[in-house]
């Protein structure tokens, strides 16, 4: 990230390039990670055929979209997030941010990214391992991902009105939770190493 941040000079640049870097590295690894597991639990027809890894290819978009969410939480929103702790402590929002406002503000800005990330992250986890959209083109995979999300988390009641179902609120709290409790440890740890990295020079 701060390398990216050195050369494009702004943080949401330097965000989308470390995303698009980080999906291109992992991508392949993940996808056959979780099509052999998914086969491992599947019933004969529904499994899939294991891909090759490959940098993209199904549900690319899809974690791209979720790991630059997921990161905007410590890169773009942390810094606002922790001022305005900042203000509700009585303290100068001007002045430099305690350690433990900046560790409030990581966590607070992971938590809401990581709730924000949970759909995009179903549906990668969905197009890599539904054969229909494995072997569709990239307008039908839009499709499924558009039913599978109504399926999971939108239901009809009686009178027709829309609802939203508890398993949405459910996979919002368990990634929120991971995520916030991850990129909070991560930013503290990058923070005390540029400080240290500072101190030395």
């Amino acid at each position: 990230y701060h390398f990216y941040l050195g050369l494009l000079g702004n943080r949401k640049p330097a965000l989308a390039a470390v995303a698009l870097t980080e999906t291109l590295v992992m991508y392949g690894a993940t996808t056959r990670n979780a099509q052999l597991i998914h086969n491992q639990a599947a019933a004969g027809r529904d499994r899939v055929p294991v891909r090759p890894i490959m940098p993209v290819g199904p549900g690319f978009t899809a974690i791209l979209l979720r790991n630059c969410l997921a990161m905007a939480g410590i890169r773009v929103f942390s810094d606002p997030i922790a001022r305005t702790l900042q203000w509700i402590s009585g303290a100068d929002a001007s002045s430099k941010c305690s350690p433990g406002i900046n560790m409030g503000g990581d966590f607070l800005a992971s938590v809401l990214c990581g709730a924000l990330s949970m759909p995009f992250n179903q549906t990668y986890n969905f197009q890599v391992t539904s054969a229909a959209c494995l072997a569709g083109t990239p307008a039908e995979r839009f499709a499924l991902a558009l039913r599978f999300l109504k399926s999971q988390y939108l239901m009809s009641t009686a009178s027709g009105s829309v609802r939203v179902r508890q398993t949405m609120l459910r996979d919002a709290l368990l990634r929120s939770s991971y995520i916030g409790c991850l990129f909070c440890c991560y930013s503290s740890l990058e923070r005390l190493a540029l400080h240290m990295s500072n101190q030395r020079e």
